[in-house]
């Protein structure tokens, strides 16, 4: 969870061109969650407003500065963290350098199994484009039933059925042996966010 400062202010300001001096009193709207951060006090306080006095000599300007603050948290889950997040809280000076390098670790593990699922989806896509030609195939080996190329093509589709064939026994394996590398990193991710203690104030 961050937390942060939000502050806002407004300055009041007014010109006398009388000859005498003039006591205003400045209206300013009471919000919900801000705290005064301004030296200057109200001299009343009321449910929607706040009431501040403001001596005007004769002939002059004078002006009010209000300065409120409010905190605003933000909840961010590790495991979903970007590395523009990062960058953020590293410019807003958020976090300190162990935390970012920690973060950055996270974020690289992340990319890790990514990756891993990337690849082991792309398989499955092969996977499937093979099983659909192989449908393919045998539909087309059906309907050569005493056609003249019979012969021919019967060779031709049998030999990329046994291709076809032996390429899914490659990716059977392959698929495994990145489930497996996926199974480990995706471990090693979840330890390293729950040895993670994410509360930092701004």
């Amino acid at each position: 969870m961050l937390v942060r400062e939000e502050v806002a202010s407004k300055t009041y300001a007014f010109r006398n061109a009388d000859s005498s001096a003039r006591t205003l009193i400045i209206e300013h709207p009471a919000r919900t969650g801000y705290e005064l951060r301004s030296d200057v006090k109200p001299v009343e306080t009321s449910s929607g407003w706040m009431r501040f006095r403001l001596e005007v000599p004769a002939q002059q300007t004078a002006s009010l500065a209000v300065e409120e603050a409010r905190s605003v948290q933000t909840t961010y889950q590790v495991s979903s963290l970007t590395g523009g997040q990062i960058q953020m809280f590293v410019r807003d000076r958020s976090i300190d350098k162990p935390l970012e390098e920690a973060l950055r670790k996270v974020l690289s593990q992340k990319t890790i199994v990514a990756g891993l699922n990337s690849e082991r989806e792309a398989r499955d896509d092969e996977t499937t484009k093979i099983y659909d030609d192989q449908q393919r195939l045998r539909e087309n080996i059906k309907a050569l039933k005493g056609s003249p190329e019979e012969k021919a093509l019967l060779l031709r589709y049998t030999r990329q059925l046994n291709d076809q064939e032996s390429r899914l026994d490659e990716l059977k394996k392959e698929i495994g042996e990145l489930e497996a590398k996926q199974s480990v990193a995706q471990d090693e991710l979840d330890k390293m966010i729950q040895t993670m203690a994410f509360d930092t104030k701004l």
